[in-house]
């Protein structure tokens, strides 16, 4: 058994600057980064690591570590563990990218194409990793908030399109460095980057043309002589600015996060009355009420948490001034009899993270006996249906992952996530009905506003909305308390999600987010309405209000297809693998990267000397 040859200093430090690279322009160009563009050559240093350096399975799981380290930093501020594991397990989904694309290019699968339609897999298993994965992991898309119009082509083929289009682009530039070896093969690697990048521009265009007319479509349809959107009464979003020290130590500082969101609440109907508006309802962020809602069972054993909760409620419907509606949506956390045991103040239960839909003009004055619960399941403040609850849980932080076979790993999540695991709410619920508004046509129906609620990083997931819009909502309800990550950019990039989603299916997107961001983004993916107080977003108190928009008749393409163009793309490719030649290594093998014909090889095709440990194939 011979032994592997030590690196070459030249390759160890090409691929160590190949590292170093992919790490700073992961945090140049995650919003709000200062270079966006730099999107478009985001992967380059990846590919070039991948084709040109020896033992590059090392190489490409330590630029993923590195990447991935520097593009979730945010997570220092809940435990500095969390970026090393998560950091982990997305640089293998980089290196099993690596080992897809190598695999690709030998079997001569045009290079652009396998680049784009892989990255975007890359993608969907990030969002997979350590089973269903709630937290948004770093897309390329984000970068393209920059752009209204290629925000807009989002209602193609999501923002995974997007991603597509940066990685090619990637894919593209990676091919630049060849033009500097001097093998006899210049003259086909330029004819290849001309041709490629002739195509790659052609798409660009096509990306934001479409796109713009998208937004331009999509726009005239909410507002102007031909609006078919519905439009409802402003709704209010309160954010309080709770810090997480204090929302932990909630037992101590519960009077105050409440009277907080009713200051705020309350000065912001007595607005709207002096403006001679009436508010829809009041949105609250996730978990701002510092009481549990608990379930009938839990209610009955349980006294004083059913009068804690109705304390809460009449506290909230005496801040309403009169003429203003009493409709409001909390952030809420649900206690209920499940099978996952003792847990947090109340023995035997389930936690859900939920937000709750009521009408308190008819609370009574007097706590109701629990006992005498109404038959049909729900009070009569409570609107239909009552509650949403997560689907789409934060792994170590909301649940175990694997925690049901092997419960040791339970212990070891509680040491990471101060809160108790959380239950899974249904992902078939229904959605809220905000409003009724008049019909699109003389003698129509009537239009039903419906609302989904994406609690949290359930933003981060097209799947998710989808299927809320395909439920009928056409508006989707982000209660979130990014107050976990500190003064950092991740609301940033959650703000770049909401514009994503919001164009990708034509909805309104509300982000009540507890210290930022918070704001209203209408279907064309521009923000309409947000906090702001002496220009920051962030860690300040106030509210906004805003109409929201509802234009059910309208479907986007990726609305329709949804994913599926993917899957038909990836089938593709898989075809091309199957039935493309193996490329032969030897001497003699002409080098096509994506400088030759289509792009089939990697960026750096190996030369005349190249050796088997350096060449793609």
């Amino acid at each position: 058994m011979t032994a592997t040859p030590p690196l070459p200093r030249r390759d160890a430090g090409r691929a160590l600057v190949c590292v170093l690279l992919g790490a700073v322009l992961e945090l140049v160009v995650a919003p709000p980064g200062p270079a966006p563009a730099l999107v478009f050559v985001l992967d380059a240093p990846f590919l070039v690591l991948l084709f040109t350096t020896g033992r590059w399975a090392r190489w490409a799981f330590l630029y993923g570590f590195a990447r991935f380290a520097t593009g979730l930093w945010w997570l220092w501020y809940v435990n500095p563990w969390m970026i090393v594991g998560a950091a982990a397990v997305l640089a293998g989904v980089q290196t099993s990218w690596g080992l897809v694309l190598r695999f690709g290019a030998r079997r001569r699968v045009p290079f652009l194409p396998l680049v784009a339609v892989t990255a975007v897999g890359t993608e969907m298993a990030q969002a997979c990793v350590m089973g269903v994965s709630g937290m948004p992991w770093p897309a390329r898309s984000l970068a393209f908030a920059a752009w209204p119009d290629l925000v807009g082509f989002a209602a193609y083929f999501g923002a995974y399109g997007l991603s597509a289009l940066a990685a090619a682009t990637s894919a593209w530039a990676s091919g630049l460095p060849g033009l500097l070896r001097d093998d006899g093969y210049r003259v086909e690697r330029v004819r290849g980057l001309v041709a490629s990048g002739v195509l790659l521009a052609i798409g660009f265009g096509v990306a934001w043309f479409y796109g713009a007319a998208s937004r331009a479509q999509v726009g005239a349809r909410l507002e102007g002589p031909g609006a078919r959107a519905a439009r409802t009464d402003p709704l209010v979003i309160v954010q309080a600015s709770i810090l997480q020290d204090m929302k932990n130590a909630k037992e101590q500082n519960a009077d105050d996060i409440l009277a907080r969101h009713l200051h705020g609440t309350a000065e912001a109907l007595a607005r709207l009355a002096d403006e001679r508006q009436r508010a829809l309802a009041v949105l609250w962020p996730e978990t701002m009420i510092p009481w549990p809602f608990v379930s009938r069972e839990l209610a009955q054993r349980f006294p004083q948490a059913w009068e804690a909760q109705h304390s809460v409620l009449r506290a909230i419907r005496d801040t309403v001034p009169a003429g203003q509606p009493s409709r409001f949506l909390l952030g809420v956390n649900h206690f209920l009899v499940g099978a996952k045991g003792p847990q947090a103040a109340l023995w035997d239960h389930d936690s859900t993270d939920a937000v709750v839909f009521v009408d308190l003009r008819d609370l009574p004055d007097e706590t109701p006996d629990p006992a005498a619960w109404p038959a049909d399941g729900r009070w009569p403040w409570e609107q239909v249906p009552a509650r949403h609850e997560k689907v789409v849980l934060v792994p170590w932080g909301e649940y175990t992952p694997g925690g049901t076979y092997l419960p040791f790993l339970r212990g070891l999540r509680d040491r990471i996530s101060i809160i108790p695991e959380i239950t899974p709410g249904d992902p078939d619920q229904a959605p809220f009905e905000l409003a009724l508004a008049p019909p699109e046509r003389p003698g129509g129906p009537n239009r039903r506003v419906l609302a989904g609620s994406i609690v949290c990083f359930e933003v981060a997931f097209p799947a998710r909305c989808r299927a809320w819009r395909r439920a009928g909502a056409t508006v989707l309800l982000n209660a979130g308390n990014y107050g976990w990550y500190g003064d950092s950019t991740m609301p940033a990039q959650v703000l770049a999600l909401a514009r994503l989603r919001a164009a990708e299916l034509a909805v309104t997107v509300v982000i009540a987010g507890n210290t930022g961001p918070s704001c209203i983004v209408d279907p064309t993916g521009r923000v309409r309405t947000q906090v702001v107080r002496d220009g920051k977003t962030q860690f300040v108190e106030g509210w906004c209000a805003g109409p929201l928009y509802a234009d059910p008749a309208y479907e986007t393409l990726y609305l329709r297809w949804g994913d599926v163009p993917w899957a038909v793309a990836t089938g593709g490719l898989l075809l091309a693998a199957f039935l493309g030649r193996r490329r032969v290594r030897d001497e003699r093998s002409v080098p096509s990267g994506p400088s030759v014909e289509p792009p089939s090889a990697g960026p750096l095709a190996p030369s005349r000397d190249a050796t088997s440990e350096t060449a793609p194939g």
